[in-house]
């Protein structure tokens, strides 16, 4: 299944549904899969699903291994302003600048909003920079902060 496949799956059936039908694809590594299975388990649409926030961050960062941009930002939002995670600015500029790197847009996006919105010091700003680029220089499948 391609990505337009899963949207249309996830907005179409209930997660149920959509989630047996992803398991096996998220268990062979599918990016796409990973996403909607762990933004299901993290914020359910309908109650056919139950919330399991640990599981959801741990489909989120499989799929942000496999450099899936939407998951980066998804936990980054989640670092930033989710009530389910304990709270951390950084991580969350972190997960946003992965994504910039990824899209090759590091001069707009998420990232700069938090640095503002958040306040983050300039030390911690290139603390978080220098820790994407390095996930990025190693392989995002290496990368500390997408460790379970």
């Amino acid at each position: 299944m391609n990505e337009e496949d899963i949207i249309s799956l996830f907005y179409a059936k209930s997660h149920l549904e959509t989630y047996e039908v992803l398991f096996p694809l998220a268990q062979r590594g599918n990016k796409f899969a990973n996403y909607f299975i762990g933004n299901m388990l993290i914020s359910p649409i309908d109650e056919t699903v139950e919330t399991n926030v640990i599981g959801g961050v741990s489909y989120l960062k499989l799929s942000a291994k496999a450099g899936y941009s939407p998951a980066l930002e998804y936990l980054g939002n989640l670092y930033a302003y989710n009530e389910k995670v304990k709270k951390d600015s950084v991580a969350a500029h972190t997960f946003f600048y992965l994504a910039a790197l990824i899209d090759n847009k590091v001069d707009i996006g998420y990232h700069l909003i938090i640095e503002d919105e958040f306040d983050i010091s300039e030390a911690n700003v290139n603390k978080s920079r220098n820790l994407a680029k390095a996930c990025m220089a190693i392989g995002l499948e290496n990368c500390e902060l997408l460790k379970e």
